[in-house]
């Protein structure tokens, strides 16, 4: 068996040596061949398609070549002298292409699938401005109008032309492809480069702009456009591809981007510059069109919505601004905007045709302003309000009656519906940012869902002055209240709220560990384009160490209106004992600063609805009070107590909910600190709509109180009983307490001082 495979090999080796020329040359006639760059393509009636073929360099670059579609009335195929062919869809179907040497020896085919709908291939080789331009409601305006489009944005923020070029001829895969399918989905691929994206798809238009803040300068259109333009022509499989150059937006007149001083952070001189600048680049670079964004814009401006088509000072507002951006560029691609059926669902039909007008008359004059006179006022809103409308800020939403507005960033909550679900057209939107969201988990005893207090917008007013909410689309003729609710659990994060349409008016909340008090802002009247601003801001008695302010709830009340409260008569006194001994009934039991007690019960027995927690902080509790009492309390009650270092805590306060706001109350205070030789006076004010005092010693004290009689509580049923040093406390850290609380009747009989 060896001996044979040793034959064999012999003779392999013989075979091979034979057939090897003495120069070593090697024969390739039957090495000649043809392919084409696409093994498949895929197009739609009307669309072209233009296919190269790849020829070997020896044989083949010599032959003559044939093309053809095998079924003709599927689509067309002319080919041209450099080896390319145009191929036209005329019908859905699927058929093949081929190529083949007119002496018949070489051949090629690829398969040819015409869908059945025509579908506009849109590529933008762009930045956040595209995305806001094209990315939204572009699609959906195309839908509406009966035609089939797939949108894709290049997308990296920031990116100038100088820095497209760059990535092109470097080949670069940095950008997001971020597509809008022809179904209307969406997707998103990372990590890819220009090259990639444009022999991707066989693109109908792309377009191509310049970074914001040197859209309106020249030199980058002149040096870079030209070769990015021609760059990408080359790369593209469609022979009537179109190029297009997008004239971005001038930033709004107080725009805080550093780039607007090249335009001496002025609008007009800003808008002026794109529109010289891009018109310009358009014949130097030989662009196909121009899709006047920034015009529609401009337009847009001279209407009653003014200068606020931005979000942030540049970025396009994500409703009435980039449904105007992406109008411009349907009307430039496919023509009638004005009759075209879209509206958005933030945007009422007098603001979505606004936006339409600005884009056709930005196409129709795209390099000067056209001044909206139709458009000069908002559209009436004759809904007159008759019951309250709710709002929830924060990412858990509430039931119904809420509207609920879950993030900052979203766009405009329109059609707010009011607690009977008639819908008002109102609208609200955030105009000045919020630092974000922020969900603590926080009860209420409002009657709000607990979704309500336990999630709210705030910001840190270290880092954001001011934050903002527009209410829009009111009735101009009818005047309006609005009700605040804040809670967090927190010190001293007191919040300014500052309504203002042609009146002002302002309220203060302290939000700390706040269960049901409220501020009411009375009688606004909305301006003449139906707006009315919330502004927010730390207030006064802010000293949280972020200077925090929220929002958790809004109430839109119509003139006049009442809310609901307890209507709870109170007839015998409430007894609270302030510690961790607990006492008996009739007494209820705070044990800890921290904790809370609700729906209080009277000296019977009855739960009264009431409730209480402490909403300016104590330093803590203690049990070094007065083990017996000449007020009939238990020593439970007089032995333990809340205190607080003045000198660290200046005051400390807790709050007591739904009282009957038709109803006077007499607080009876005691505090005692066993032990003590110093002056502890401590100081007790009570604070609903009218605000009294009264101070006791309570070092060593088993008798005295102090009585503040005829308090009236707030319209929310709250009212807030601080504690502080009285004048004539010499402890050296001031010192102050609070052990038990009556809560009585006006005239009801009260313990003699």
């Amino acid at each position: 068996m060896k001996q044979i495979k040793t034959f064999l090999t012999i003779l392999l080796v013989l075979a091979c040596c034979m057939s090897c020329k003495d120069d070593f040359s090697v024969d390739l006639s039957d090495r000649a061949f043809v392919r084409l760059n696409k093994t498949s393509v895929s197009i739609t009636p009307g669309e072209k398609y233009m296919i190269k073929a790849i020829v070997d360099t020896l044989y083949g670059a010599n032959r003559i070549f044939n093309w053809s579609v095998a079924d003709a009335g599927v689509a067309s195929i002319e080919a041209s002298d450099d080896r390319t062919a145009v191929i036209t869809g005329l019908r859905e179907g699927n058929t093949v292409i081929k190529i083949e040497s007119t002496d018949g020896k070489i051949r090629y085919f690829s398969d040819l699938s015409v869908s059945k709908e025509r579908v506009f291939k849109i590529l933008a080789i762009g930045n956040s401005f595209s995305e806001d331009a094209i990315e939204n409601y572009l699609y959906d305006l195309a839908k509406a109008a009966g035609h089939k489009v797939m949108i894709a944005n290049l997308y990296f923020g920031g990116r100038s032309l100088e820095t497209h070029w760059d990535r092109a001829d470097n080949d670069r895969n940095d950008y997001q492809l971020r597509v809008v399918a022809s179904d209307g989905s969406r997707n998103s691929f990372n990590d890819i480069s220009i090259r990639q994206a444009v022999e991707r798809e066989n693109w109908d238009y792309i377009s191509f702009q310049e970074v914001s803040q040197l859209s309106g300068k020249i030199e980058g259109y002149q040096e870079f456009l030209p070769k990015l333009s021609s760059y990408v022509k080359a790369l593209t499989s469609n022979p009537e591809i179109k190029c297009i150059l997008h004239q971005t937006w001038a930033y709004a007149h107080d725009s805080n981007h550093d780039g607007f001083w090249n335009y001496n952070r002025d609008q007009m001189t800003m808008f002026n510059a794109i529109v010289d600048a891009v018109w310009k680049a358009k014949d130097l670079a030989k662009m196909d069109m121009v899709v006047p964004s920034g015009t529609a814009i401009q337009n847009g401006r001279t209407s009653y919505i003014g200068d606020k088509f931005t979000r942030d000072g540049y970025h396009l507002n994500l409703n009435i601004g980039r449904f105007t951006a992406a109008s411009a560029w349907f009307e430039a691609l496919f023509g009638g905007i004005a009759d075209n059926s879209f509206i958005p669902a933030t945007l009422s039909k007098y603001d979505a045709d606004l936006a339409k007008a600005a884009a056709k008359k930005a196409i129709e004059n795209p390099k000067e302003v056209t001044v909206l006179e139709a458009f000069k006022y908002p559209a009436p809103n004759d809904f007159v309000l008759e019951h309250p409308v709710y709002i929830d800020f924060g990412t858990v939403p509430s039931e119904a009656p809420f509207n609920n507005f879950e993030k900052p960033a979203d766009v405009k909550l329109s059609n707010l519906a009011d607690d009977k679900g008639n819908n008002t057209q109102f609208a609200i939107e955030v105009t000045q940012p919020f630092t974000g969201t922020l969900s603590r988990g926080l009860p209420n005893v409002l009657g709000f869902p607990t979704q309500v207090s336990e999630d709210m917008f705030f910001s840190d007013g270290k880092d954001i002055l001011q934050s903002s909410l527009t209410l829009s689309n009111l009735n101009r003729d009818l005047k309006y209240t609005f009700v605040f609710y804040g809670h967090i659990n927190d010190n001293n994060t007191e919040t300014e709220y500052r309504v203002t349409g042609k009146n002002k008016g302002v309220g203060y909340l302290d939000n700390d560990n706040n269960l049901g008090k409220l501020v009411m802002i009375k009688d606004i009247v909305p301006n003449e384009d139906a707006t009315i601003t919330i502004d927010l801001k730390p207030g006064p008695n802010n000293k949280q160490w972020a200077k925090f302010f929220g929002l958790n709830a809004m109430m839109i009340l119509p003139e006049g209106y009442s809310l609901p409260s307890n209507d709870f008569v109170l007839q015998h006194p409430i007894y609270i004992d302030f510690g961790v001994q607990p006492s008996p009934a009739p007494f209820n039991n705070l044990a800890k600063p921290g904790d809370r007690l609700i729906n209080l019960a009277d000296q019977k027995g009855t739960g009264t609805g009431f409730a209480i927690n402490v909403t300016d902080m104590f330093n803590g509790e203690n049990q070094s009070g007065m083990n017996n009492n000449a007020l009939g309390y238990p020593s439970s009650a007089s032995i333990d107590a809340f205190w607080s270092n003045g000198k660290e805590r200046p005051k400390s306060s807790f709050t007591i909910y739904n009282l009957n706001p038709d109803v006077k109350y007499t607080f009876v205070l005691y505090g005692a600190r066993g032990g003590a030789t110093d002056n502890r006076e401590t100081k007790y004010v009570v604070t609903g709509t009218n605000e009294k005092s009264d101070s006791h010693n309570t070092s060593n004290n088993s008798s005295n109180v102090s009585i503040v009689s005829g308090i009236s509580p707030n319209f929310d049923g709250s009212a807030v009983i601080s504690l502080s040093p009285g004048p004539n406390n010499n402890n050296t850290d001031k010192f102050y307490y609070i052990n038990a609380m009556m809560v009585a009747p006006e005239g009801y009989p009260l313990p003699g001082k």
